[in-house]
Formats: C-alpha cells, structure tokens, sequence
C-alpha cells in the first residue's frame, strides 16, 4: 500500500499526469492499462486468434501489425463487436494488474494504475485511493480530432462510451483539472504528491504498535 488507481475520461491526459506524479515519487511502480493491451496484441498469440476469430482478419495487416483504426472504427460502430473485445483484453489486463496490487502492500511501496475504464470495470475497489483526470468535453474534443486525427463522429462517440466525467469526478478521492497547461498540471501533481506523502506517513505511524 498504498496503491493508487489514475483514471478519467478520454484525452484527458491520464498519462501525462502520471508522468508528473511519477517525477515527486519516481521509485514508484507504474502500470498503464494500454501499454499492457499494447503488450498483449503484439505478443500473445491466443489474444491475437481471438481478435481475429472475433472481429476478422483484417483486424491485423499483412505485416502482422494491429490494424488499430479498423478495429477502433468497427468497435465504435458495433457494441456487439466492443463487448467481444472488451471480454477479451479486459481479463488479462485485470489478472496483470491485480497481481501487482497485492506485491505492494507496504507503505514504503507505491503503485500507480493507470487505467482508463477502472470505475466501468470496478477496478476502484482494489485501490486506496483514486484520482481523475478530467476536463471540459470541448478540450477532449479538440484533442481527439485535432492531436489523434479522428472524424467529429467517431470522437463524440468515444467520450460517450465512457462513464461521464461527472461521475468519475464525483466518486473520486481527488480531482486532477487538465484544461490548463502543463506547468499548471505539475503544480497539480505536486500538492496531490504532498497530500499523499503526508496522508500515508500519518496511517503508517497510527499503524505502529507502542514502543516500536
């Protein structure tokens, strides 16, 4: 412990807040739920069979990589088709992840998940504490059509998908505002890593026994 769960809504910058978080405790342990899916397509040949047989061999192109805007176009169309996937990348990941949860349990040991669909999937429950990333749907927007390049309809389509930021927002521990730029999400990084270093240092000293 403790182990921290990072989520948030899409382009929200999950990964870049983390990156920051990371520079206040940087011999913390970080996994990044995509980078594992990343892992998983390239490398595990049964997640790759069950891609195909799920969504077709044109999920992957002739050199053998992920044909990813394909799948993410026939995914946003068909929710059959994103429950399919969904069902088997999800599992895998959570298997990873938990793994990980119950190796850091000491309060010297600092875990940071950084997952997107951590409250859709239940993930927040394993977690002491979790923080979103949020900011306004035009900011998410522009970042998904201008920086990822994806049509209007499909960008729109992938915001609702996902739980609201509302809701992450208010089931949260702490609130992350990625509006701004990036000096001012390192400020941010920093008072919520001075939270949490003085919040765990107080748990771990009531923990201890008289006399220890």
């Amino acid at each position: 412990m403790p182990v921290l769960g990072i989520t948030g809504g899409v382009a929200c910058g999950k990964t870049t807040f983390t990156d920051a978080l990371s520079l206040q405790f940087p011999d913390a342990t970080r996994f990044n739920a995509d980078t594992e899916v990343e892992r998983l397509i390239a490398n595990e040949p049964e997640v790759r069979a069950a891609i195909i047989q799920a969504l077709g061999e044109d999920s992957f192109l002739g050199d053998g990589s992920y044909n990813r805007a394909l799948v993410r176009k026939l995914i946003f169309l068909d929710n059959n088709l994103r429950t399919k996937l969904n069902g088997i990348l999800h599992p895998r990941v959570r298997e990873c992840w938990l793994a990980l949860a119950e190796q850091h349990r000491s309060p010297q040991d600092w875990l940071f998940l950084e997952i997107p669909l951590l409250y859709e999937t239940g993930g927040n429950v394993h977690c002491d504490r979790v923080i979103t990333v949020g900011c306004t749907t035009e900011v998410q927007m522009h970042r998904l059509m201008v920086l990822r390049d994806l049509p209007e309809a499909q960008a729109q389509q992938i915001i609702v998908t996902q739980w609201s930021l509302h809701e992450k927002s208010n089931r949260a521990d702490h609130l992350i505002w990625n509006d701004c730029p990036s000096p001012s999400l390192k400020r941010q990084a920093a008072i919520c890593a001075a939270w949490l270093r003085s919040h765990y240092s107080r748990v771990h000293s009531s923990s201890e026994p008289p006399g220890s």
